[in-house]
Formats: C-alpha cells, structure tokens, sequence
C-alpha cells in the first residue's frame, strides 16, 4: 500500500447530494477539489469546493468542467437516486445514471484521471445478507439494474477504478435536496406526527461523513477494486427509528411498527442487502461507526437551515 501525499485534483459529481457534502466538509488537507451540480436546482448555502452547473449526461458541458478541473480523480456521486422514480421513468434515469456514468468514464480515459464510482446496495436482492464484495449481484428493481449497469461500464472502462458501495446512508441533506429516514422521522416527531416504520426490512445505516472518510481512504491509498461502506449495526428500520427518536428526545410512542406490504410500493425492495464489512475494516484500517454514535454526532452538528 502506497499512501498518497502530493496534492490531487479531486472532481466530485452530485456536489449538492448527502455524499458529496459530506466529502467536501471532510477534505484532507491536499486535496484541491471542485465540484458540480444538477443545473436546475439553487444553492442557499455555500459549500467548501469551486461548483458549477452541470447535467453529467450533456457530453459537450462535462468537457468543459473536466478541462476546468483537470482531475487527477474524479468522485462520481451524481444520480438519480430515488427507486421509485426510476422504476417509473425508466429512460430519464437511466440518462443520467448509465449514460452520465458514460460520459464520465470517456473523459476520464482522455483526462486520464481515477475514477472512485459510488454505486449502491441495490445491486443485492436481500435474500442471502451478508454481502461481501465477491457476492454475485441479482438487483431485483430498475433501480439496482441501472447500478449494475453502470459498475459494468466503470469494470470494463480499462481505466483505474474502485467501486464504493454505500448503504442506507443518512445525515443533515443540503437545503432542497432529498431527506433520508432520519431527517423524515425527526421532522415527522418534533411536529408530533405520528409514524409507521417497516420491523421486516434490516440494514447497517451508515452516516453520510463516514461514507465520505472510505472515499478519502480509498484516494490516498491508492486503492483499486470493490468496497463494501456500511455501519456497525444490523438492525430493521423500525428500531433505528425507535433508536433516532431516543437520541433526539422526541416521542417514540408515536413510533408504530409495521411490516414492508403495510406501504403500496412502485418498485420492490430488498428485505436486507446487509454488508460484510471485514475489507473496509481491515483492508482500508477505516473504523466502523454505530448507529448510535452516527445520530449523536449528527444531533450535534444539526445545521440552522435543515
């Protein structure tokens, strides 16, 4: 392992997005990082990297932002990232998420610059938990197809490459992008709501800014390959609700559990595409965070603007 110590121009595409946020807070010290956004969107909040506008399908316009940031590496976070919408706009997303992965690749292969492609646990049908790397992929909606599709592109690109793969991530979103459980539960909570959680579907949740130190790790060591990212704790959605609602103050009793057919779903989902962790513990040396302490940090460092 060779640890990396020269200043690297790092690309991030999906800036505004949870990841992306979270890695430009979190930037070691000889990183020089730009970053881009989807065009039609605002920024209320400045963030710590160059930004520009940019639709990572448009090939003309990601020429002209590789040729502004001249990456060494580039961090491709953007996606569409919602499961429902891609199982009912099929070809939108998968503009974005296969055809901008596309373009990415082409101009890192002219840029010659890393690629670290974010992809995702929907890869998994969640029938045989716990995933390791080397874990045959069988996605089960449009959603995980498309990431599969994708992964295909980057493993096949014959340029250098690693694949994160990120599970349930939650943390404090950039105004006007999409929340996660945790922000929906503690907004629902604190307006005394009462809420219904599914108890059948398990995960290992993940904080945004610990997903984003893998990413890091993975740069500075120079590491090539496929990385399972996920936290300590295997439990269902339900009792990370019952645990987010403890951390916060808030009333669990209006916390009601059900099972996953309780909601009308467009797309399936997996019941637990839970992760072995062992190579992003012991193969990167990145310590693995608990649910717990992931939401006690996150209460901590809750944002004016959320």
């Amino acid at each position: 392992m060779s640890i990396s110590t020269t200043v690297k121009r790092i690309l991030i595409t999906g800036g505004t997005g949870l990841l992306g946020v979270a890695l430009q807070r979190s930037a070691p010290q000889n990183i020089q990082g730009f970053s881009i956004y989807f065009p039609e969107r605002s920024l209320p909040v400045p963030l710590p990297f160059p930004i520009l506008a940019a639709d990572v399908s448009d090939r003309i316009k990601m020429q002209s932002v590789f040729e502004w940031a001249k990456p060494d590496v580039v961090i491709h976070a953007a996606a569409i990232g919602s499961v429902d919408f891609a199982e009912k706009n099929r070809e939108a997303t998968r503009k974005i998420n296969v055809g901008g992965t596309e373009v990415v690749v082409e101009l890192c292969r002219i840029f010659q610059s890393r690629l670290i492609f974010i992809s995702s646990n929907a890869v998994f049908d969640g029938r045989t938990p716990f995933y390791s790397e080397t874990a045959p992929v069988n996605p089960i909606n449009y959603y995980g197809q498309l990431k599969v599709d994708a992964e295909n592109l980057v493993q096949n690109s014959g340029i250098p490459w690693a694949i994160a793969r990120p599970i349930l991530m939650y943390g404090w979103p950039y105004p006007g992008e999409r929340d996660n459980p945790v922000v929906w539960w503690v907004r629902s909570l604190e307006n005394n709501q009462p809420i219904k959680v599914v108890d059948n579907v398990f995960s290992k949740p993940l904080p945004a800014w610990s997903c984003a130190e893998v990413i890091w790790a993975l740069i500075q060591q120079n590491r090539t390959g496929i990385y399972h990212v996920a936290g300590r704790d295997h439990i269902s959605l339900y009792q990370f609700a019952l645990l987010t609602a403890a951390v916060f103050g808030l009333d669990s009793s209006l916390i009601s559990s059900v099972p996953d057919s309780y909601f009308p779903a467009i797309a399936p989902r997996p019941q637990d595409t839970s992760f072995d962790t062992t190579k992003m513990e012991t193969g990167l040396g990145v310590p693995i965070v608990g649910v717990k302490d992931g939401l006690l940090k996150m209460k901590a460092e809750r944002p004016d603007i959320v």
